[in-house]
């Protein structure tokens, strides 16, 4: 499944690629190609050349096109898949490394997104995390119904959690700083190279690069499985969808007056923030089926805002605020909802599979993967001990529509009982 690619409003609003990428590369020698330029492949690609080695990273269109560059802008600690299910898979005490490395990934974005070169990244402390059942977490820091409209005025939501350490940021214009970090210290970034072809000892796109490469890394995310027959056996792309207003002026203030981003705890929520032009960003729903125009998608968040604002969408209508963009993005996930890290040949590896949940874990797993390339053979340890489970295409893809409608199900008996 490939989506339809939509304009976003991170494209209308982000920075200038710091410097123009390597139009093509004939009969060089590098000793790692890294293919996708996510997040995860970015920082691999980093890292590797801070170890000194020569590295050339593909990318079927722009840098950022894919997951890394649309999503919501949400980082926060943790994985796709939540403590429970990593500790039932791989055991206690490899849940406990595993929670650690995504504190570790967290740490890494914080320390760059709000360091003065990446301003642009517009970064903001704190994510809320919003309850619509009545059953209360046995948490200290538990903010009730009463003391939640301080941060957000909808009649669904019953209590809320701050998580301090997470944070939004725009995600496109933080690739865009980071691959010019990634430029200045040697590595070949080639983007709009269309399919790539590997043989013995070449690498071709259609674009006409071709160049020579000991090891392929393969961090193509929900975007080029396609191009990998073992790859697109282990990982399933699944479709998200945003939404983002027209400027709402006071609207905001008054239905959303916090500055901190703001998702539900439901197993298929909504997750949504202000927008530094004072426009609304809406996320919901997954579906790994049904390809959804930007029309419908638009139609869809409006009824979905209504759902959980309704007066203030009341207000948007005298306003006249409409939605003006609407896209989606494709994941990345394994049927355990864990990273697919490590060797698939005797020359490939892959770096993919982080879910909804990759802009802490995909860098710091890209510079694990590093380490491991670069001589350190147990720096994958942690992931080689996690199954690879095939994914059976269009089987797992209808298993997966099924199970998301079964969960929407119950979060909706859960909210009303």
């Amino acid at each position: 499944m490939s989506g339809i690619y939509s304009r976003t409003w991170y494209d209308d609003t982000c920075v200038s690629p710091s410097e123009q990428s390597t139009q093509q590369i004939q009969n060089k020698n590098f000793e790692f190609c890294i293919i996708g330029g996510g997040l995860a492949g970015l920082s691999c690609a980093y890292h590797l050349a801070k170890m000194g080695a020569s590295v050339v990273l593909l990318e079927k269109s722009a840098i950022g096109a894919g997951a890394s560059g649309r999503n919501g802008g949400f980082c926060s600690a943790g994985w796709a898949a939540n403590t429970s299910q990593i500790s039932r898979m791989i055991g206690k005490n490899n849940c406990i490394e595993f929670e650690e490395l995504g504190l570790e990934g967290l740490s890494w974005m914080r320390q760059r997104a709000f360091s003065p070169q990446y301003s642009k990244a517009e970064a903001v402390n704190g994510v809320i995390s919003l309850g619509l059942t009545k059953n209360l977490p046995e948490k200290s820091e538990i903010i009730t119904q009463k003391n939640l409209e301080q941060f957000v005025r909808g009649p669904r939501y019953r209590w809320g959690i701050i998580d301090k350490s997470a944070f939004h940021f725009h995600p496109l214009n933080f690739l865009r700083i980071f691959a010019g970090e990634v430029k200045k210290i040697g590595v070949k970034i080639i983007d709009n190279v269309g399919d790539v072809q590997i043989d013995t000892a070449n690498v071709r796109t259609s674009s006409g690069t071709d160049f020579r490469c000991n090891r392929i890394i393969w961090a193509t995310g929900g975007y080029g499985l396609e191009s990998n027959s073992v790859l697109k056996n282990l990982v399933l792309p699944i479709q998200t969808f945003i939404c983002v207003t027209s400027p709402m002026g006071d609207i905001l203030d008054e239905y959303i007056p916090t500055n901190m981003a703001l998702g539900d705890d439901r197993r298929a929520g909504n997750y949504f923030r202000r927008l530094s032009d004072g426009r609304l960003l809406w996320g919901m729903g997954v579906s790994a089926m049904r390809q959804k125009s930007s029309q419908q998608i638009r139609l869809m968040g409006w009824k979905n805002i209504k759902a959980h604002f309704p007066n203030m969408v009341q207000d948007m209508e005298k306003d006249r605020i409409v939605i003006d963009y609407a896209w989606s993005g494709l994941m990345a996930y394994a049927s355990h909802f864990l990273p697919v890290v490590g060797q698939i040949s005797d020359r490939e590896l892959t770096l993919c599979g982080f879910g909804g949940h990759g802009m802490n874990t995909a860098p710091i797993v890209g510079k694990k993967m590093a380490m491991f390339l670069n001589g350190n053979l147990k720096s994958l340890d942690l992931f080689s001990i996690i199954p690879k489970r095939k994914t059976y295409g269009l089987l797992g893809r209808l298993a997966a529509e099924i199970e998301y409608r079964r969960l929407s199900f119950l979060d909706m008996v859960n909210e009303r009982y």
